[in-house]
């Protein structure tokens, strides 16, 4: 990896972390993220971390968008979501055949679309491709996107299809508490036409080497299995995390419940280095777990579905870890850290809903389907689980 620009890309994120902070209470407001900020973002190549270098991005890999994301999340845990969202979906498109690619890449080195997994709407088969319809809640970066990837059944296979930003309508129906900047609004289409190319089987996606374009690219990335990348989306969550202990460490001393500073407690004192130990801890599972993935990906390993519940459950892991933590600094600062404007209180309420997405719908579900990987009881019927290999 090219470590000289990863540092630069890293150095850029920094330089967006007090403009962030400082926009982000009138983004939450609006509900979505400030026009004027994401362009700089884009121009800066933070989205463009591992787009190939024949496209013009940095050509890296997880490591460095992990370390990206969590550097924007620690100004702001919307930000860096849709900004992680940005990052990662472009190694989807920069797997589409050639032609897609020379397309969406002629003049610029990232493409900021939403990518949805479902519900997957209807595709009708016509005269050089389909005519897809439907509608797709939690469409994160819709707002900035120039397209979109939404999911519709041709056959028993889901695939992803492409569209441009003017061929759908955004839905504004994104009223949250937490991660309102996000603006993950539903994305509606009618019967939009999409041709041939510029839609392919998820599963094929996420594969290291049954993609349109396998072998196009030389950057080490995209001879990778998806479940390398499953950390980028969740690292906002640690940057947050990051934060908090900064923030907590700060107001010990002027935190006074009965007139004695909260520093001169030792449970305040144990509580908050707890919280610091599992800040450390949890980065190294997200690197290890990385780690791992990349190692398997480069030895071309088989995967198995105990592979794959394993990467799954070091991902739900890793943020209810982090939920956790939150909960454990917020209960250790007292009432004051409740108010609206108090930014402990922020993170704790983007981490709560974050830790959602790591389990899908249904945290059960989702943790059965891990558990019957590792006891090799296969899928159960009917489980549309896509495989990340």
């Amino acid at each position: 990896m090219d470590s000289s620009a990863a540092q630069r890309l890293f150095a850029a994120a920094e330089r967006f972390v007090p403009r962030i902070r400082e926009l982000a209470p009138r983004m939450r407001a609006e509900r979505r993220l400030d026009d004027a900020l994401v362009e700089d973002m884009e121009c800066a190549g933070l989205f463009s971390v591992i787009v190939p270098k024949r496209w013009g991005g940095a050509g890296l890999g997880p490591h460095e968008a992990n370390r990206l994301s969590e550097i924007i999340g620690s100004a702001d845990t919307s930000t860096g979501w849709v900004s992680a969202f940005y990052m990662l979906h472009n190694w989807f498109l920069c797997k589409f055949a050639p032609s897609v690619q020379e397309e969406l890449y002629a003049k610029r080195n990232s493409v900021r679309a939403p990518a949805v997994f479902g519900p997957p709407g209807s595709a009708e088969r016509v005269n050089g491709g389909y005519r897809v319809t439907g509608r797709w809640p939690y469409g994160s970066g819709a707002w900035h996107a120039s397209h979109a990837l939404v999911p519709a059944m041709v056959g028993s296979a889901m695939h992803w299809f492409l569209m441009p930003r003017s061929d759908v309508e955004l839905i504004d129906d994104w009223h949250m508490e937490a991660m309102s900047a996000t603006g993950s609004v539903t994305i509606a289409a009618n019967k939009v036409f999409v041709a041939d190319d510029w839609h392919c089987d998820i599963n094929r996606l996420v594969s290291a080497d049954n993609y349109p374009s396998a072998g196009f690219h030389e950057d080490l990335v995209y001879r990778l299995p998806f479940t390398a990348l499953l950390m980028v989306s969740l690292s906002p969550c640690l940057g947050g995390l990051d934060r908090a202990v900064e923030l907590a460490r700060e107001k010990l001393p002027r935190s006074m419940p009965l007139g004695i500073p909260r520093i001169e407690r030792p449970a305040a004192r144990i509580r908050w280095a707890e919280v610091y130990e599992r800040a450390r801890v949890l980065r190294l599972v997200r690197d290890n777990a990385t780690e791992d993935a990349i190692r398997a990906g480069i030895a071309c390993e088989t995967p198995t579905p105990e592979s794959e519940a394993k990467a799954q459950l070091h991902l739900v892991y890793f943020v209810h870890g982090i939920k956790d933590a939150m909960r454990q600094v917020i209960d250790g600062l007292g009432s004051s850290t409740y108010r609206k404007d108090d930014p402990i209180f922020r993170i704790t309420q983007d981490v709560g809903v974050l830790a959602t997405h790591a389990q899908g719908p249904d945290y059960d579900v989702v943790m059965d389907r891990h558990a019957r990987g590792l006891l090799g009881l296969g899928a159960e019927q009917g489980d549309p689980q896509t495989k990340l290999t």
